[in-house]
């Protein structure tokens, strides 16, 4: 998010109560009509009127919603957290607006430190173009690569109509389906099964036993997607559509931070 206005960003706090908007037209990449996450890590950038650079920080937006603005539609969310870090000369590359971060590299919230590329698994890039059936087995080792090891994957050779797998993580449970189908209205009746199976207080996979009885439950469709959809929830249990791009932020922040398990199932719980 870049700004050059007067007092902004470090000064929302004591001026607005941390809260700002965006018109319209200076919302890029189709931000303005996406379904937004309820939290997002957020690198802002402060020029001045000549637009050179001023400050720039790491922090939170949340509790993104439309907001009528005298006449001038815009979103308004709230900022918090503000970190300062330095300036990096892919800052240049954001006009002044709210932007999808696509820059490769990737920075961490907590200590501005950026991951580079060269930490980076080759199949993150690959699943950005390969086929269906490569981009459900790279979904199952990203998972994996976050920490979740409780992981059951549904052969490809058993899996039709069935979820591409199930994850545990403390108290909360997963049936997560990966797919490049753009129209997830398709897997509406599937959805429905996966929810059906995640109402009972067991499930059983390959002879095995899992209770999730008490767990906090969640159906999740991997996708190419670039924002965080939430889908009709059925009966408490949410449905969300998952960017692959935002379980590769996680692992990022992973890399670049202390994350303990209790946190990771916090950050999964509410992607």
């Amino acid at each position: 998010m870049v700004t050059n206005w007067v007092r902004h960003w470090d000064d929302l706090a004591d001026r607005w109560g941390g809260s700002t908007l965006f018109t319209l037209p200076i919302i890029k990449d189709g931000l303005a009509n996406s379904s937004w996450p309820d939290e997002a890590v957020t690198l802002f950038i402060k020029r001045d009127k000549s637009n050179a650079f001023e400050k720039s920080w790491i922090g939170k937006t949340r509790n993104f919603r439309r907001d009528p603005n005298s006449g001038k539609p815009a979103i308004r969310f709230e900022v918090t957290d503000l970190k300062e870090i330095e300036y990096r000369p892919s800052f240049e590359d954001y006009s002044n607006g709210w932007h999808l971060n696509k820059n490769e590299l990737s920075i961490d919230s907590q200590s501005g430190t950026e991951v580079g590329s060269n930490l980076q698994p080759a199949f993150f890039k690959e699943m950005q173009n390969c086929n269906w059936e490569t981009f459900e087995l790279y979904s199952f080792y990203l998972l994996r690569l976050l920490g979740i090891n409780d992981i059951n994957k549904v052969p490809q050779s058993d899996n039709k109509g069935k979820a591409d797998g199930f994850f545990r993580l403390n108290s909360f449970a997963v049936f997560y389906d990966a797919t490049l189908d753009p129209d997830l209205d398709k897997k509406n009746q599937q959805i429905e099964n996966y929810v059906n199976q995640l109402k009972k207080d067991k499930y059983i996979f390959n002879n095995g036993i899992f209770t999730i009885k008490e767990y906090q439950k969640q159906v999740w469709i991997i996708t190419r997607g670039e924002v965080v959809r939430h889908l009709p929830s059925h009966d408490g249990i949410k449905v969300k559509e998952i960017p692959y791009k935002r379980l590769v932020d996680i692992y990022n922040m992973r890399l670049a931070t202390e994350l303990d398990t209790e946190n990771l199932t916090e950050l999964l719980k509410n992607i």
